[in-house]
């Protein structure tokens, strides 16, 4: 991904009243395929990313819910695929554009978004389904399953 500075990000999203961004001074912007990240109210995430069509950046909010179920279960991420053994996935749903607000569409993530650390990184071995898929193939499977969502969405 193209690194992106404070002022880029928050460029993204100018209609948000009470916007937050991340400290960034420490991201590898080279091992990213998205930047996202959630804000400090746990209500909403937000990401950063190239459009696959012309290459631009795109900014887009997440509604976030966390699983509040009584018996903890596995869950798996929708995109990255990583299998969390309990409380580590939560459902966002993105707005669909042109629907005026009619309708969303909604997907099982990695509750802190940060799938594209868990594909490249060995040190989140600790997934409960090990895949024997290499690393390449890992990555594109994340950026077709966020581009298809996304794209679903009317969003990039």
């Amino acid at each position: 991904m193209l690194a992106l500075d404070q002022f880029s990000i928050q460029s993204l999203f100018s209609d948000e009243k009470y916007f937050f961004v991340p400290d960034i001074s420490k991201t590898v912007w080279e091992e990213l395929d998205y930047f996202g990240w959630v804000h400090p109210d746990g209500k909403s995430g937000f990401i950063a990313l190239e459009s696959p069509k012309d290459g631009s950046v795109k900014g887009v909010k997440l509604q976030r819910q966390n699983n509040r179920q009584r018996n903890p279960r596995s869950e798996m991420c929708s995109w990255c695929h990583f299998v969390h053994k309990s409380n580590g996935t939560a459902f966002f749903s993105v707005e669909v554009k042109g629907s005026d607000g009619r309708r969303n569409l909604g997907n099982l993530l990695c509750k802190d978004l940060d799938c594209s650390s868990r594909v490249r990184n060995p040190k989140y071995a600790d997934s409960l389904m090990q895949e024997i898929i290499y690393q390449p193939a890992r990555i594109w499977r994340l950026k077709l399953a966020m581009h298809r969502w996304l794209g679903r969405a009317n969003l990039i």
